[in-house]
């Protein structure tokens, strides 16, 4: 396991977008425990599904609940920068706590030992963290993106303290909707389709089509609102809708099936051939009784 290190240190991933996904076991123990508050040992088939749909309607109520609160309440801003009023409309609660403290974090622990004069609408600067001793970060910001050595963005999908401290400087006051991604928005499920079967092998030319179809899908949303409960309004979208799927339609570009076995083959530069066996080990020594497990 250790001679295969390099596959499992979070320090590789750094340029890989894994949202949070490489961490520890803690998720699957909080279900573990999520779900033996349901279940016990001795459960026949039937008791099993009966309980096992509890559960499932359990977390459904919660998820409904959650983004009821979302979509009807505003979280309490706790800076006068404008892009956290702004911020607090686009993500969920739970991700705008997160994006709240890197904002705080940005005003208040952030010192900028160099800034350099604006190029093609792009200023770098080097920020100090007052919290991290002899280390610099180095941030590339324009008025709708920014780039971070740190690379929070690429790995979590949260924009880090360095980028909004860059943002600030240069005077931007909304959110730029091109670092927002569609599974911390409130309106996450306008965007499904975005869990695409269809890319193009090229990883970095595919980061880019998520990022664009972002933005789509929040200038469709802010169509959709403007349209509101007219008639008129909404059956004019739709027919510009309609119209443009035609035109796509008899547009001539060919589309190439990239399936996920093909997606982490990109990212890992490798895929085996023929078929893979993976044994087990003989024993196998988890927290508690590993004789239960």
């Amino acid at each position: 396991m250790y001679a295969l290190k390099a596959s499992w240190i979070p320090a590789f991933f750094r340029n890989e977008p894994m949202f949070g996904l490489l961490r520890t076991t803690s998720k699957s123990e909080s279900e573990n425990s999520f779900f033996g508050q349901f279940h016990k040992q001795g459960d026949m088939l039937c008791e099993f599904w009966l309980r096992f749909e509890s559960a499932m309607d359990k977390q459904r109520n919660e998820t409904v609940t959650l983004d009821h609160e979302s979509k009807s309440s505003l979280p309490t801003t706790l800076s006068k920068w404008f892009i956290e009023d702004d911020a607090a409309t686009l993500y969920t609660c739970t991700m705008f706590y997160k994006i709240q403290e890197e904002i705080l974090a940005s005003c208040l622990e952030m010192q900028i030992k160099r800034m350099s004069e604006e190029v093609d609408g792009v200023t770098h600067f080097e920020i100090r963290d007052v919290r991290v001793k002899d280390k610099l970060f180095k941030v590339s910001v324009s008025m709708n993106h920014a780039v971070c050595s740190c690379k929070k963005f690429v790995m979590c999908g949260i924009v880090c303290r360095y980028a909004f401290c860059g943002l600030m400087q240069i005077g931007v006051t909304k959110f730029p909707r091109i670092l927002v991604l569609n599974r911390w928005m409130q309106t996450d499920d306008r965007g499904t389709s975005l869990n695409l079967d269809v890319v193009t092998s090229d990883y970095f030319k595919m980061e880019q089509v998520f990022l664009k179809l972002t933005i789509i899908w929040f200038d469709f949303r802010q169509t959709v609102d403007k349209a509101g409960v007219e008639m008129d309004r909404l059956e004019h979208v739709h027919s510009t809708i309609k119209k443009l799927n035609t035109e796509l339609d008899d547009y001539d570009g060919s589309i190439v099936s990239f399936t996920k076995k093909d997606h982490i083959a990109a990212m890992v530069e490798q895929q085996p051939e023929g078929e893979v066996n993976i044994l087990p080990t003989n024993v196998c020594k988890n927290k508690r009784n590993y004789f239960k497990r």
